[in-house]
């Protein structure tokens, strides 16, 4: 199967992965267990979500803000349905400056698992393809979900008084809390420190490999140079002997040019398939690296001393405790290497609905192009 790179939708994800788990630890952190039973609620309500609830749909959308400015936006949509399920994602990211947008759409039915790219009109399937949740028969994926439960209770600490019930209408019940940063455990702040001082001052010097600004378009380019045909024109499957010896042959290239540098250095693959090679990782970050990853470009202006000034969250249960809406926002201010303050906030709003009555269509192949 054609190799692809994601190399852009990797660094967008890694960002938002990044805010998203500060969101989650604080979220775990300011719910509580109070008289209205706040956090044992919340919790079982994500657990019930998240680990067994077999059929809903769910929409909801997330944004960054670096001091006070959009940066990056993800508006997704998740249904399921016993073992089917359908997502669809869609992203944009301001931060490179290069006004990066993605979009793709997966959906999972019979064994089958397809991805389609609407900026192509194109799509894959992958052949017995699992469910998207863990085997939760596997001793270690329940004490792993055990050592999050206790992890989530130890720091709840003193915050079990900030958690209050707001609304009460017919059987939906509306918590929310606010807190400032002065609230946040002292470990959770140590924690960050941590994370952001490994990754600020870690030592690159030794880094060596070969990295592509498209994969996928470097690769095309390359297959019709050797081939004459586009890539779309061969079946290029496992047993493709013409379209594997190409791939061989593509990565052998690059990899060639690194080792006749001593394997020391990055070769910087263009979307044409001309490259560029930096002697070090510093020249590499330089020219770059700080323009394409949203991830690190945050990081390095965090600083390594970051925290948490406020966290928001509000979320609607219904009679039987399952998760309705939630709203929630968090907020990081750090120092950058040149003494500038900046703060960077993650907005999350999403609702669940359709619980038993969701249904997954057939993806429709009418007019789109099979890449394998």
């Amino acid at each position: 199967m054609k190799k692809i790179n994601f190399k852009g939708k990797k660094h967008a994800v890694t960002a938002v992965c990044l805010l998203a788990g500060m969101f989650v630890l604080t979220s775990s952190v300011y719910a509580n267990y109070d008289n209205a039973r706040g956090y044992t609620n919340y919790k079982e309500a994500v657990k019930d979500l998240i680990l067994y609830e077999d059929n809903f749909s769910a929409e909801g959308d997330m944004s960054i803000f670096v001091d006070g400015e959009k940066v990056a936006a993800t508006k997704a949509t998740f249904k399921v349905d016993g073992k089917d399920y359908y997502i669809r994602t869609a992203m944009e990211e301001e931060l490179s400056g290069k006004g990066k947008q993605y979009e793709n759409i997966q959906i999972h039915q019979g064994g089958k698992l397809y991805y389609y790219y609407p900026e192509t009109n194109s799509y894959w399937i992958s052949e017995n393809a699992e469910g998207f949740r863990p085997d939760m028969s596997d001793p270690a994926v329940k004490k792993g979900i055990r050592f999050v439960e206790l992890f989530a209770d130890a720091m709840v600490g003193d915050l079990k008084n900030n958690f209050v019930l707001t609304s009460k209408e017919g059987d939906n019940r509306t918590y929310s809390v606010d807190v400032s940063g002065s609230q946040i455990p002292e470990i959770v702040h140590a924690g960050l420190s941590l994370v952001f001082t490994a990754s600020n001052t870690a030592d690159t010097s030794a880094v060596s490999y070969v990295t592509y600004e498209n994969y996928e378009k470097a690769f095309d380019a390359y297959f019709e140079e050797q081939t004459g045909k586009k890539v779309t024109e061969t079946s290029y499957s496992e047993s493709d002997a013409e379209y594997n010896q190409v791939v061989e042959d593509f990565s052998e290239k690059y990899d060639n040019i690194l080792q006749e540098k001593n394997n020391k250095g990055i070769v910087y693959v263009k979307a044409d398939g001309s490259y560029t090679y930096y002697k070090t990782y510093a020249e590499y970050e330089k020219a770059v690296q700080l323009g394409n990853d949203t991830a690190k470009n945050m990081m390095a202006m965090l600083g390594s001393d970051p925290y948490i000034d406020r966290a928001f969250n509000s979320f609607t249960l219904d009679k039987n405790g399952k998760l309705l809406t939630e709203q929630s926002e968090a907020s990081m201010t750090g120092v950058d290497s040149k003494g500038t303050k900046h703060t960077i906030t993650m907005k999350v709003n999403y609702k669940v609905s359709d619980y038993g009555a969701t249904k997954i269509e057939a993806f429709d192949t009418t007019g789109k192009t099979k890449e394998n």
